[in-house]
């Protein structure tokens, strides 16, 4: 991001900084303008490296801290009432959001999934609206409520986006974005409206947004309407990366990486075992934790530089699962008693923890890599004497028998098959143990309220097992619907 926009953000950063601090320095505001405009786009990595060049820059001066005081104060609030964790990194980059967002009325916060940047634009406004009824918009014009419209543009086709002609009446239908855009125009408050555009970059819909990105202002439709965009409408993305993204779209736009690796995936963990509806004794909250602490780090290393995952998937991701595992199991029907005799309790829940752990990390997993992950689990876990793994079998032959207190094989549960002559052929469904522990495992994140992806080769059965679980299902408070989806599969037909 080189070039006179780069330029230009550093330079309004300066003049609003010098306008706020008119007896400071200018070397001192320039070197602040130049770190504050650059340090959000860059990772956890390379910010020591840009310090240092500014260092070498401006020999001998030196940034004092700034201090945010309420702003600061009300980000920590905001985040707390989320139930969220209060940590310094996203702190610092709601901060910097907010920053990028003064200088820039295009901002884009990249960074992979999990990463935290839907929580970012959420927090900050519900921090600026909350310092608004708090009286300080008068002091600081920008702290004023946020209004926020999210929409996909990767989930609609082009005309559905901005808009496009009935080509049987020449009738013009305003698309999602132009009718979101319009809106927010008529709207003559000072509040700010934030347009959110959660979905890929690609070149076919965000190089139609370079008008509305650059100093125009202007969003152009196929009609020949254009739209002037005012002071108090942003654009706000949500991107994973900007690998198909042009030089034009990235310099418009301000750049705020959210580092993953940073906030790393121990907030989402703590968030989770602080759940008041948890009736466990602080021991035993303190014994999951660093059973958690202990075994998923080395593993989630391991799983990444020697085994091939079925499908890219995060870190944070992997470990939701084990943690959502081990709730069905111990909070669900038929869980232990967690005010028994901590001895014997913290047995069974190691056990249920390995059993989670090993569906885990190692549920989405290449077939081919099973044999080496099971030797790694069981070296991995022969340390904890709490832990009793199955002796019979690898780590995926078991499944996690409450009555019992003890890991069991899959055979034990897998029912028999009996021949209806009644059943159409097709519908006939012979289990197996694969049959017995997928469904066994959509239901157990299921009964959470949790969304579940089987993912494999064509013709192993992904669809069968699913269908079978979801007719199960239905004569409790389900009501499955199935919806194929294909390449060639629309947005419009999708609604049909």
């Amino acid at each position: 991001d080189f070039g006179m926009r780069a330029v230009k953000s550093v330079l309004v950063m300066a003049g609003s900084l010098k306008r706020e601090n008119p007896d400071k320095q200018e070397d001192v505001v320039l070197l602040r303008a130049l770190r504050d405009s650059n340090l959000p786009k860059f990772l956890h990595e390379d910010t020591i490296l840009f310090q240092a060049i500014l260092q070498d820059l401006f020999p001998g001066v030196e940034i004092p801290e700034h201090d945010y005081g309420v702003f600061s104060t009300t980000i920590q609030n905001c985040t707390l009432a989320k139930e969220l964790q209060t940590k310094d990194c996203v702190i610092k980059k709601v901060i910097q959001f907010f920053e990028t967002m003064q200088v820039r009325h295009g901002v884009m916060l990249v960074g992979p999934t999990g990463g935290g940047k839907t929580a970012c634009y959420e927090i900050l406004a519900d921090s600026l609206t909350k310092l608004h009824a708090g009286g300080y918009g008068k002091k600081v014009a920008d702290y004023r409520p946020v209004r926020t419209k999210v929409l996909n543009p990767k989930a609609v086709s082009m005309g559905e986006l901005y808009g496009e002609f009935n080509m049987l009446t020449m009738e013009w239908k305003d698309g999602l974005l132009a009718t979101a855009v319009r809106e927010a125009v008529q709207d003559t408050t000072e509040d700010h409206k934030w347009l959110v555009n959660d979905g890929p970059v690609d070149a076919l819909w965000i190089e139609n947004m370079n008008t509305v990105l650059d100093d125009n202002k202007m969003l152009c439709l196929a009609n020949s309407e254009r739209i002037k965009l005012n002071n108090t409408i942003h654009m706000v993305f949500e991107v994973q990366d900007l690998a198909v993204a042009s030089p034009a779209t990235v310099s418009r736009c301000g750049m705020v990486y959210i580092d993953a690796t940073e906030l790393g995936w121990k907030p989402i963990l703590e968030t989770w075992i602080s759940n008041k509806d948890f009736k466990w004794k602080p021991e035993t909250r303190d014994y999951i934790f660093n059973l958690f602490c202990t075994y998923v780090d080395p593993c989630l290393k391991h799983v990444k530089k020697n085994l091939i995952e079925a499908m890219a998937q995060v870190s944070m991701s992997k470990v939701q699962t084990v943690f959502l595992l081990f709730e069905s199991l111990v909070f669900g029907p038929g869980g232990p008693d967690l005010q028994s005799d901590p001895l014997r309790l913290h047995s069974l829940l190691a056990t249920i923890f390995a059993w989670c752990f090993v569906w885990g990390l190692g549920g989405n997993l290449d077939e081919s890599c099973n044999d080496k992950f099971d030797s790694y689990v069981k070296d991995l876990l022969s340390d904890c004497p709490d832990i009793k793994l199955s002796s019979t079998g690898d780590v995926y032959s078991c499944y996690m028998d409450l009555s019992k207190k003890m890991m069991d094989t899959w055979e034990k549960i897998t029912p028999t098959f009996k021949y209806d002559p009644e059943i159409p052929y097709f519908d006939i469904m012979v289990p197996t143990i694969d049959t017995t522990r997928f469904g066994y495992l959509m239901d157990k994140l299921l009964c959470l309220g949790r969304p579940v992806l089987f993912t494999g080769g064509t013709g192993v059965g992904k669809s069968v097992i699913a269908k079978q679980k979801l007719y199960e299902l239905a004569s409790k408070d389900f009501i499955p619907a199935f919806v194929n989806f294909s390449a060639q599969t629309n947005s419009s037909r999708t609604q049909e």
